[in-house]
């Protein structure tokens, strides 16, 4: 049998097909349930997106630049605490006799 004798023989036999009748509503939301973004796949893209910017100049330069001065302002608010901190106990030394200070306590 050759492949003109099969298609002749295919188009004069259809095959009686019945659906469900939600056959077509069930298709469409498995279409849309895998169309829908899980938070994986949108982390996913939020963070290929933002290394896509980073690979750019000007934005890696900003990125840096705010980095830099969050870390410093970071930074110099943590030593002006603890600089506060050595303050007040360093005038608790010195109004009670009974502290000693660090350098001054021996072994």
């Amino acid at each position: 049998m050759n492949d003109d004798q099969l298609h002749q023989l295919l188009r004069e036999t259809p095959a009686p097909i019945s659906l469900p009748c939600a056959f077509t509503r069930e298709v469409w939301a498995r279409i849309e349930a895998e169309e829908a973004t899980s938070l994986s796949t949108a982390l996913s893209q939020a963070w290929h997106a933002w290394m896509g910017a980073l690979a750019r100049p000007a934005p890696a330069f900003a990125t840096i630049a705010i980095c830099m001065l969050l870390g410093g302002s970071f930074g110099w608010v943590q030593h002006r605490e603890s600089f506060q901190v050595q303050g007040e106990l360093a005038y608790v030394e010195s109004i009670n006799p009974m502290l000693q200070m660090e350098h001054e306590v021996s072994p």
